[in-house]
C-alpha cells in the first residue's frame, strides 16, 4: 500500500549496507529462485554484470512513467507492484520475493514503467543496469528463456487474480493471498498489517479483520504485531480456491518456452 506521506527512497539515494534493525523480518540472506535454475555458465555470465545492493523498507524500485534504470534478482525481503484505477488508493497487483524478478517491462522491449514497485520488506537483490540486461538477454539464449517463462508465469498469476477477484468469497481470496505470498516470501512469517492486505485485495479493513480473526480462532495462523505467522497452511490451502495452486504452480515450473528473438526498441 502507498502513502505519499511516506518517505520515498529511490535506489539512487545510497542506502547504508551495513544497517540492520532487530524490528524488520525476512531478511535472511539468500539466493534467487531464478538465478539457481541457469546453468552454470549463464549463471555466471549473468552475476558478471550484477552487483548486491541492500533493499530498504519503504524504497522505490521503479515508478509509474519513470525510465527503468535497473532490473533486480530479489535474494531476500519483499516487494509490491502496485496500480491505481483512477483516484482509488493503489492496488496491489503482485507481492514478490525471492522467486521473483524486478523488470518485466525491460524484457519485452519497454523502457518506461507502467506501474510502481516498492520494498515492503527488508532484504537484498542483485541489481542489473537494463543497458547490460537488454544486450545479455540478446545472446544469452537461456536467460532469455528463463525471463520470457517468467513473464509468462507473471501472465498466467495475474489473470488467475482477475478471475479469483470476480467468483471467490473473501475468505478464499484472503487464504489465496497468505499463501502466495508466504511462497513468495520464502516464510511462514507474512510481515503485513490488516490494512495493508485489505488494500491488496481491495477490500475493506473490517472484512479482513473479521476473516483473518476466523483464521485465529481455528488456528490456522497466529497474529503478531505488524503481521501473521501461518501456523497450519494444510488446513490453510483448503480454505483457500484453486487459485492459489494454479498460480504457485505457473511460477514454480520452468515454462517451456521456445528460444525466439526479442525485438528490443533502441
Amino acid at each position: 500500500m502507498e502513502h505519499s506521506s511516506s518517505p520515498r527512497l529511490l535506489l539512487d539515494d545510497k542506502p547504508n549496507v551495513g544497517r540492520t534493525r532487530d524490528d524488520d523480518v525476512l531478511c535472511v540472506l539468500g539466493s534467487n529462485e531464478l538465478v539457481a535454475r541457469l546453468s552454470a555458465s549463464s549463471r555466471s555470465c549473468l552475476l558478471d554484470s550484477c552487483e548486491t545492493v541492500p533493499l530498504n523498507k519503504g524504497q522505490i524500485l521503479y515508478d509509474r512513467g519513470m525510465p527503468l534504470r535497473y532490473a533486480y534478482f530479489i535474494e531476500s525481503g519483499g516487494c509490491s507492484v502496485t496500480t491505481r484505477a483512477g483516484d482509488c488508493l493503489p492496488v496491489e497487483i503482485h507481492t514478490l520475493g525471492m522467486k521473483d524478478f524486478v523488470g518485466v517491462p525491460l524484457v519485452l522491449g519497454m523502457h518506461v514503467s507502467p506501474h510502481r514497485c516498492s520494498v515492503r520488506v527488508r532484504g537484498q537483490a542483485l541489481r542489473i543496469p537494463s543497458e547490460q540486461l537488454i544486450p545479455l538477454i540478446k545472446r544469452d539464449v537461456e536467460i532469455e528463456k528463463l525471463l520470457l517463462g517468467y513473464v509468462q508465469a507473471t501472465l498466467i498469476h495475474s489473470s488467475q487474480l482477475s478471475a479469483c477477484n470476480a467468483r471467490h468469497s473473501l475468505h478464499q481470496r484472503l487464504a489465496r493471498w497468505l499463501l502466495v505470498a508466504s511462497d513468495r516470501l520464502g516464510s511462514l512469517e507474512v510481515p503485513f498489517t490488516h490494512s495493508y492486505i485489505a488494500n491488496a485485495l481491495a477490500v475493506r479493513r473490517a472484512g479482513v479483520t473479521v476473516a483473518l480473526g476466523d483464521m485465529v480462532r481455528e488456528g490456522v495462523i497466529r497474529c503478531q504485531r505488524a503481521g501473521l505467522v501461518v501456523m497450519d497452511s494444510t488446513r490453510l490451502k483448503a480454505m483457500s480456491c484453486d487459485c492459489q495452486s494454479i498460480i504457485l504452480a505457473a511460477h514454480s515450473r520452468p515454462c517451456p518456452v521456445p528460444p525466439l528473438r526479442i525485438a528490443h526498441s533502441r
